[in-house]
């Protein structure tokens, strides 16, 4: 004979009812509070080293105001233009889009175990609906991961925007891309790596094949995001620039580490154009982001009304 939910809350004194979203929520925390911990460690070095990275766009002024800015750009100096840019795009491949791959399979991870350990059959029996229950859930997990990635997406904004503005960089794609690509929208990958994350897990139900799929489904979406150029439709004079131009890389994608990158869009852009592209990639991904979580949440609602059925 199966295994009920009747079973299971017998077998299982200690659970106490969530009266609300409260409970759940600091139950969630609970649940998440050593593995925040532990990522604290690779967050706090990053944050580190963006700020002493900071601390090194004094002395390539320095460098400059000393030999020129010929000398600064073009010869091999301490502090040099080469040299920061490098630095900097290594300093860039931490946040751009690690931290949402990681929020992808993380949620994944957590989302499976909860459908594995059968412990939603258990939510069938209390006063909390499955759907408010993961919910909730990935809200909490939504949140933590924000909370990691805000700092290092400030960190390094302050380190790129200083650069650019002083004209400290290589000019070109790389200046472009290091400029343009880390802000809002980099949050808003991550949202969108709990939300394919939730999905996945949810459709699944196994953690390691959920593991897997999570980020794979997350980089193909941004890929397609990339290369469809959605967010350049709401500035319709960049797009209309930059229509039909793919140059180089791989079905038109070139990469910032993980990240799929237009870079001939981005190099076309201009500093005004920082705040509206981003806020336009932001607005697109959000949206797909909560086409994600509408579909998890429809999968969470179909399975559990019927094993709800079977229940009564």
């Amino acid at each position: 004979m199966s295994t009920t939910a009747v079973d299971l809350v017998k077998r299982t004194p200690s659970y106490r009812r969530p009266a609300g979203r409260r409970p759940i929520a600091r139950l969630a925390a609970r649940q998440l509070r050593w593995l925040a911990l532990v990522l604290l460690l690779p967050v706090g070095q990053v944050a580190a080293t963006l700020l002493h990275r900071y601390s090194e766009w004094s002395e390539a002024e320095a460098v400059r105001a000393r030999l020129g800015n010929s000398a600064y750009h073009f010869t091999d100096v301490p502090y040099n233009a080469h040299t920061l840019t490098e630095r900097l795009f290594a300093d860039g491949q931490s946040v751009a889009f690690v931290p949402a791959l990681c929020a992808a399979a993380l949620t994944a991870i957590l989302t499976a175990r909860e459908w594995e350990s059968r412990r939603v059959a258990v939510t069938l029996t209390q006063s909390v609906s499955p759907v408010r229950w993961f919910g909730i859930h990935w809200g909490v997990q939504a949140a933590l991961t924000l909370v990691l990635t805000m700092p290092l997406v400030v960190l390094y904004y302050l380190n790129a925007a200083h650069a650019y503005r002083e004209d400290l960089l290589v000019h070109g794609a790389y200046q472009a891309t290091l400029y343009f690509t880390i802000g809002p929208v980099t949050l808003a990958y991550v949202l969108l790596g709990v939300a394919a994350g939730a999905f996945v897990g949810t459709a699944m139900r196994r953690t390691l094949p959920a593991l897997l799929a999570a980020p794979a489904l997350l980089w193909l979406l941004v890929a397609l995001l990339v290369r469809s150029r959605l967010a350049a439709l709401l500035d319709y004079p960049v797009f209309a620039e930059t229509h039909g131009y793919h140059p180089g890389g791989v079905l038109g994608l070139q990469f910032f580490h993980l990240l799929p990158q237009d870079i001939y869009l981005v190099n076309s852009l201009t500093p005004g154009d920082y705040w509206p592209y981003q806020l336009a990639q932001t607005a697109v991904v959000l949206a797909l982001t909560a086409a994600l979580v509408y579909g998890a949440l429809r999968i969470v609602r179909r399975r559990t009304g019927r094993a709800g059925a079977r229940i009564r």
